[in-house]
């Protein structure tokens, strides 16, 4: 995953969203992104936001977007984490 763009999964992800107005997942998402994340405590405020989509958006995310929503919170989770 080292090449993994984080920001750009995101936004594709709030694209997708956005052109579907899939709500729910914009609102988990955007109360965190985009935002400054010069904090630590900022990067795991985007982690429990992605958490929050993995959990209790799945049954509205195409098998696409789980797998994005999947790679960029596994991607953060190891570089906060790791």
């Amino acid at each position: 995953m080292g090449d993994f763009d984080l920001f750009g999964t995101l936004d594709t992800l709030i694209d997708a969203w956005c052109e579907r107005r899939a709500l729910r997942q914009l609102h988990y998402l955007l109360r965190v992104y985009p935002g400054i994340f010069a904090h630590t405590d900022q990067k795991f405020e985007l982690l429990d936001a992605l958490k929050d989509v993995k959990g209790l958006c799945r049954d509205h995310l195409t098998a696409e977007e789980k797998r994005k929503v999947q790679q960029a919170h596994d991607f953060l989770e190891e570089r906060l984490r790791g």
